[in-house]
C-alpha cells in the first residue's frame, strides 16, 4: 500500500475567502497528481457545504489523478466516493469507520505522539499524521525534526508530518523517517500554490540519503 500513497497531502482550509476548493484547483493544475493527495478537514461547517466541497473536490482529484480523503465524516466520504477517512484521536474510532467504509477506503488518523502511533497502528489504521512538527499558532509545543524522528522510528505504517511544513523544510522528514507531509497554509498563503506543491513534492521524493 505505501506505493500507491501519495508523498503529500493538502489540507483544506475551509475559512479561506471564497472557500477551500479555489486554491486547491490552482495547486493541482497541469501535470497528474498521483503523489498528491487532499483531506476535506471542515469544522463547524454545515453538512450541505461539506457535501458540496466534496463533490468538487471529488471531481477535481479524480481529474488529476490524486487521492482525497474526508475528515472525521465516513458517511460523506462514502457518498461522494472518496478514497477514504481521516480520523482525529477524538470521536470515531478505526474499528468504527472500518463498519462504516468499503474494504478498499483507506482509514487514516492524526496522533500527536508515538504511544497515540503505536495505538493506532495496534487498531489497523492505514497510515498516520504526526504534529506539530514546527511552531503552529495555538497548538502544542512543536515535536521538532527529532522528535518526530523519535516518535515515528520503527511504526508499522507509514508517518506524514504536520505543522509548519513548506516547500523549505519537507525533505527534512524524510531524513528523519517520516514518509511524507501534510500542509495547509503553505499552500492556501502561497503567491503559486502551483510552485508550492511542485516543490514539496521533489523534495518529498527523494531518498532519505539524499534528501540532505
Amino acid at each position: 500500500m505505501d506505493g500507491a500513497l501519495p508523498r503529500l497531502w493538502l489540507i483544506t482550509d475551509p475559512e479561506h475567502p471564497g472557500g477551500p476548493v479555489g486554491p486547491l484547483r490552482r495547486a493541482l493544475a497541469g501535470n497528474r497528481r498521483e503523489r498528491v493527495g487532499v483531506q476535506l478537514r471542515a469544522k463547524n461547517t454545515s453538512d450541505r457545504l461539506v457535501f458540496d466541497w466534496g463533490r468538487e473536490l471529488r471531481a477535481l482529484t479524480h481529474e488529476c489523478g490524486a487521492s482525497l480523503v474526508v475528515n472525521g465524516r465516513a458517511d460523506i466520504a462514502v457518498r461522494i466516493g472518496a478514497d477514504g477517512v481521516h480520523l482525529g484521536e477524538r470521536g470515531l474510532s478505526v474499528s468504527q469507520a472500518r463498519t462504516l467504509v468499503p474494504s478498499s477506503m483507506r482509514v487514516g488518523v492524526s496522533r500527536h505522539d508515538r504511544d497515540g502511533l503505536v495505538a493506532a497502528v495496534d487498531a489497523g489504521a492505514d497510515y498516520g499524521f504526526l504534529s506539530p512538527v514546527f511552531e503552529v499558532p495555538g497548538k502544542n509545543g512543536p515535536l521538532g525534526v527529532e522528535g518526530f524522528a523519535e516518535a515515528a522510528h520503527a511504526i508499522d505504517m507509514p508517518v506524514f508530518g504536520l505543522g509548519g511544513l513548506n516547500a523549505k523544510n519537507v525533505g527534512r522528514l524524510r531524513t528523519a523517517g517520516g514518509f511524507g507531509a501534510a500542509v495547509c497554509r503553505a499552500v492556501y498563503r502561497a503567491e503559486d500554490p502551483r510552485r508550492e506543491v511542485d516543490q514539496c513534492v521533489v523534495a518529498l521524493d527523494k531518498l532519505p540519503a539524499d534528501a540532505g
